[in-house]
């Protein structure tokens, strides 16, 4: 998929966390060290009117956040202490955080003191047993928050390994026309500098995506804070103009974080601004986050099976060579476990200048390109579903696909590369609007935007084999273990 280079290096570049400005349905604080207002925001003074001491730069904090400030442990970075205050005319939710270790973030979000709470169901899921119990988890999921928060959609939006990502589950309020369920998006839909702040904050809202942003200003020139850890940070007008395009006027976003990294949003969509309490908000998480986990023990169970499995096949892979005295007799049945463990259509072992193969295979030519791509990304595993888009040069073949375990130590002359090959798979990839067009060109082109359409656009996808699962590496690298650990099997003919 080729998609605008300029309109990519856009988002990318666009340092969100250095934005200047935050949006208007709360106020922001930051103090230093010492309890003094070194930045806050333009509207701190409407919002604020009826404190003691008038909020200023240079300032001490106003008296109604001094139970705030007493109660505040010590966070570590990203970690939030969840408050509230009362002033004269105005109840706050507070939100505060560390600011670099040297001050403190405020974040004040006027509240209704008669907000409903949101009743959360008390009902604890157990850890899935298997795939289709965990989607259906995962679509209880949706339609709870959909039904607790009252917006108008919910989507549950899985990140693939390039970036892309597909709507696996959605829950809609009655009326709602349209389902993404399903559709794919293209990476540039949530570039890499958003997806890294999403792992900085537990939730992320746009409560109106139509409403002006409210500058901050600083007691010292040129000194922008970092709001890495702010909800309250304005957003890009890159994503407010892809948030109209899509007909959302409000939005919450809920990661879903496995292994440090950034697995899926949860999101949610409504047709006008609607805006939850910091409280409504805290409850959304909480049913998220038990999600999670129960997607983390899912994860690791199946993992753990998976390798003891390979443990149990390889070892009976070891009886067989023992029991065959060498490898030549020995490779049918190994190569029929290798293919029926990867799903692959092919295994070729190759060792110096000779090679076993059974199935489909690659050309000694082809196999040194891969090799020498392999080595070039300083990787022993190494894998492709299209060898065209990932091994400059490749040549037509009838192997799409090649996961390559690379330069295993046999003994100290002869190393062995294993490669297991998967055939074209030609199918049908259908994304939310045309993914070679992720922008509209403006004014001649001097101006981009998010493309406008969402529509089902279906591209047939030629020159792909079938995905490699996201546990492949995971797997091949405990096999390249077991194989180093087999030096003493019979890999070579008697008399060599």
């Amino acid at each position: 998929m080729t998609q605008p280079r300029g309109f990519i290096h856009q988002c990318e570049q666009e340092e969100l966390h250095l934005s200047g400005a935050i949006q208007p349905h709360g106020v922001l604080l930051i103090t230093d060290a010492q309890g003094v207002v070194s930045h806050c925001s333009a509207n701190a003074e409407t919002l604020l009117s009826d404190v003691e001491p008038p909020v200023g730069l240079g300032q001490p904090l106003p008296d109604c956040l001094h139970d705030v400030t007493a109660a505040l442990p010590e966070l570590g970075p990203g970690e939030r202490y969840i408050g509230q205050c009362d002033t004269p005319k105005q109840e706050f939710d507070v939100v505060v955080t560390s600011h670099h270790g040297n001050g403190w973030i405020y974040e004040l979000y006027p509240v209704d003191a008669h907000a409903a709470p949101m009743a959360a169901s008390s009902h604890v899921a157990a850890v899935p047993e298997s795939g289709e119990e965990l989607a259906t988890q995962c679509q209880t999921l949706m339609e709870n928050l959909l039904a607790l928060s009252g917006f108008d959609r919910v989507l549950y939006y899985r990140f693939m390994p390039e970036g892309d990502g597909e709507v696996l589950a959605e829950a809609r309020r009655e009326g709602v026309t349209g389902s993404y369920q399903g559709l794919r998006f293209p990476a540039s839909d949530i570039p890499y500098i958003a997806r890294q702040l999403y792992l900085k904050n537990p939730w992320r809202t746009i409560p109106d995506a139509t409403a002006a942003p409210v500058p901050i200003y600083a007691a010292q020139a040129d000194a922008t804070p970092d709001l890495s850890f702010v909800d309250l940070r304005s957003a890009s007008p890159v994503h407010l103009e892809y948030m109209a395009n899509m007909g959302v006027g409000g939005a919450i976003s809920l990661p879903i974080i496995q292994g440090g990294e950034l697995d899926a949003l949860i999101s949610c969509h409504a047709a006008a601004p609607k805006q939850l309490t910091v409280s409504q908000l805290d409850s959304m998480r909480a049913l998220s986050e038990g999600f999670n986990l129960r997607l983390r023990d899912f994860k690791a169970r199946r993992r753990q099976q998976v390798i003891d499995g390979l443990q149990r096949h390889f070892d009976h892979a070891k009886t067989v060579l023992m029991r065959h005295g060498e490898l030549e007799s020995a490779w049918e049945e190994l190569s029929d476990w290798l293919m029926e463990t990867f799903a692959a259509d092919g295994v070729m072992l190759q060792m110096g200048e000779e090679y076993y193969q059974h199935g489909v295979g690659l050309t000694p030519h082809v196999m040194s390109m891969v090799a020498q791509q392999a080595a070039a990304e300083a990787t022993h595993v190494w894998l492709s579903d299209s060898l065209q888009r990932d091994c400059p040069g490749m040549p037509l073949s009838e192997v799409a696909g090649v996961a390559l375990i690379s330069d295993l130590p046999l003994d100290q002359h002869h190393t062995v590369n294993l490669y297991l090959c998967r055939v074209e798979h030609i199918y049908d990839v259908t994304w939310g609007g045309n993914p070679d067009k992720p922008v509209d060109y403006r004014d001649g082109g001097s101006v981009v935007s998010p493309r406008r359409s969402f529509e089902a656009w279906v591209e047939q996808r030629l020159g792909h084999s079938r995905p490699w699962t996201a546990s492949t590496r995971l797997y091949l690298l405990k096999l390249r273990a077991l194989l180093q650990q087999a030096k003493s099997m019979p890999w070579r003919h008697d008399g060599e």
